[in-house]
């Protein structure tokens, strides 16, 4: 068996919830396995330690008053104290965080040229980008004005081609029916 799986015997065997062929087990186990033996003997010396404390009387509806106590408190009390403590605290935290804005980074940002440096930095992004974006305009320009001439190419050659055929079947339709005639005179 795995510690894992004894451990969990363990527990049951210091419950005293546990079967003849459980306790065989960890036994096998422990003398396979120091460690688990190990822990093993130090429950043991722990639980029959705590047996040989004296047993303390429990006063007179102590546990009634436990759980009266439990049903009755109020889920979240809040105490004024803390409450002005904190209000107190984060009020602090931002002025100090204000004051070290103001008069630390500013100053330094303006002292440093890091001001200019993300100007610069900006300016060049956008001529990037608005370079990028004039060739983009001017190539979808180009292609659409291309697939415009396609398209009428296409247009015009699918007219013609549906033309022919429409003319091809009257003429049918009329040879057809030009038979006819002569047929029934």
């Amino acid at each position: 068996m795995q510690c894992k799986e004894i451990n969990r015997l363990i527990m049951k065997y210091f419950d005293g919830n546990i079967s003849e062929l459980e306790k065989e087990m960890i036994i096998k186990h422990n003398d396979r396995c120091s460690c688990c033996a190990e822990e093993f003997t130090l429950f043991k010396e722990a639980i029959d330690s705590l047996s040989e404390l004296p047993e303390i009387e429990v006063p007179t509806g102590f546990v009634l008053r436990v759980m009266e106590g439990i049903r009755t408190r109020e889920k979240y009390s809040a105490n004024p104290k803390a409450a002005a403590f904190w209000l107190v605290s984060i009020f602090g935290l931002i002025v100090f965080g204000w004051n070290i804005f103001v008069f630390s980074v500013i100053p330094f940002v303006k002292e440093s040229g890091t001001l200019i440096a993300v100007n610069n930095v900006l300016i060049y992004g956008f001529n990037i980008i608005s370079s990028v974006l004039r060739e983009v305009l001017i190539t979808v320009s180009v292609l659409l004005g291309k697939i415009l001439i396609l398209r009428n190419v296409l247009l015009r050659d699918y007219v013609t081609a549906v033309t022919l055929i429409v003319l091809a079947f009257t003429g049918i339709n009329l040879f057809l029916i030009n038979s006819r005639r002569l047929q029934e005179n």
